[in-house]
């Protein structure tokens, strides 16, 4: 499982791709674990952040896909609150599995950076890379690759 956060512009883009993220998880393109908006409205004085989207169902259900497939780190969410600036936003991904590729496809032409994951530097080179190219030079890097898809380098897919 890789943990990656990638930040967008606006605050509403993360709400966007948490909403692509989870029709590729509907398709088995990727396998969504947790996943985390963190954002920070221009007339807000700090960001907030919203977790545990995957969760659906009871409170029962939601606490045993926590403790099954595992949640995001809280520390991790309180570094990528620090990496935002008023009118932007974040996704933070918890995944495995992720068809890389078809992953960037889905995200090309959208403004996004990653700015944070538990990948080596060798590994989140490759995302961008994936990302770059998949998403037409964005100059960024989307939730596919090793980011917030979840698998490997080398075309194992996102992280």
């Amino acid at each position: 499982m890789t943990v990656t956060a990638w930040r967008f512009a606006g605050t509403e883009a993360a709400d966007q791709a948490v909403l692509r993220l989870k029709r590729l998880n509907s398709q088995e393109l990727i396998d969504i674990h947790d996943i985390a908006v963190v954002r920070w409205p221009e007339y807000a004085s700090a960001p907030v952040a919203q977790e545990h989207l995957t969760a659906e169902g009871s409170k029962v259900t939601s606490m045993m896909n926590k403790l099954t497939k595992g949640a995001i780190d809280r520390s991790m969410i309180e570094s990528v609150k620090g990496d935002l600036t008023p009118g932007s936003s974040a996704v933070v991904l918890r995944s495995s599995g992720a068809i890389v590729d078809t992953v960037a496809q889905e995200f090309a032409g959208e403004p996004m950076e990653l700015i944070r994951s538990d990948l080596s530097v060798q590994e989140q080179d490759k995302v961008r890379a994936i990302f770059e190219h998949g998403a037409g030079g964005n100059g960024g890097a989307g939730p596919a690759g090793q980011g917030p898809a979840g698998q490997g380098p080398a075309g194992q897919g996102p992280a």
